[in-house]
């Protein structure tokens, strides 16, 4: 297999060569998830494997450098963590959805776009799914870089590593509240048409996207606390941050749900983001 890939163009012995062959490994997945979606007429589909390509990528990279050093393991286990969470919660999500129709209504949006609509099939492959190739190759850049360049490091954790340890945790805390404050408002069937503003959604209107950006600041923090050399990676952790903040996440929510009454007084009544006490 290793000299089959080494064909390909994939120089294995570098930390670049295995991350270009991961970007390729999740373009073609990404590629195959394009196919399913056009018969379903719908590519929410990618939601339920998103999160977890990180993890994936991440184990790729670890398993591939032979990583056996305390940070490399650390950035694993926090990849894992947090990419196999969101990749369960997501593809549960996108089970329900199936159960009614045909997909998460912010994808049927997509397909309904004036300058999407004609043509739908072939321009998804640019504008909905290969985005999304890139947005995970480029926000994971501190994990996957991470386990790879400290792989046979043998620094200890030391004060920044435990700050990184801290904001990871504050992130997952957020997240895992957030969704699960989320779906059991959800299944409470006199909650129908209504907002939930209870638990940590009472401190913001996304804390579930706070927390995810939270996630990935710990997980950069981590990685330069095991090497400053690690630095411009922060690349992942700002696209993350503008991506769920200003052009999709917290931004593409209120846009497609401000028209709604209720939900154009809780954007009044609410912060959109940082987690704020009110009475």
């Amino acid at each position: 297999m290793t000299g089959f890939l080494t064909g390909l163009g994939f120089d294995l012995s570098t930390h670049a060569g295995i991350y270009w062959l991961c970007f390729a490994g999740i373009f073609a997945f990404v590629t195959f998830l394009w196919v399913v979606g056009n018969f379903q007429r719908n590519h929410s589909l990618i939601d339920g494997f998103y999160g977890s390509m990180y993890a994936v990528v991440t184990i790729v990279c670890f398993v591939m450098t032979d990583s056996n050093s305390f940070y490399s393991g650390l950035l694993l286990l926090m990849a894992s963590l947090h990419g196999f969470r969101l990749g369960y919660y997501l593809l549960k999500r996108w089970l329900g959805y199936r159960k009614l129709g045909s997909g998460d209504a912010r994808y049927d949006g997509f397909v309904q776009h004036p300058l999407l609509k004609s043509g739908y099939w072939w321009k998804s492959f640019f504008v909905v799914m290969h985005p999304q190739t890139i947005v995970i190759m480029v926000i994971g850049l501190p994990a996957y870089w991470g386990v790879m360049q400290l792989s046979d490091g043998s620094t200890g954790l030391n004060w920044l590593g435990a700050i990184g340890i801290f904001v990871f945790g504050v992130g997952t805390y957020y997240e895992w509240l957030a969704d699960g404050q989320l779906q059991a408002f959800k299944q409470d069937s006199a909650n129908k048409g209504r907002y939930t503003e209870f638990g940590v959604w009472k401190l913001s209107r996304h804390p579930n996207y706070f927390g995810n950006v939270m996630v990935w600041w710990g997980i950069y923090l981590t990685a330069i606390a095991g090497s400053m050399d690690l630095w411009w990676t922060i690349a992942g952790p700002l696209v993350n941050t503008l991506m769920l903040t200003k052009i999709l996440g917290t931004a593409f929510q209120d846009r497609h749900m401000g028209g709604r009454p209720e939900y154009a007084q809780l954007i009044k009544r609410s912060s959109g983001f940082l987690p704020r006490f009110r009475s």
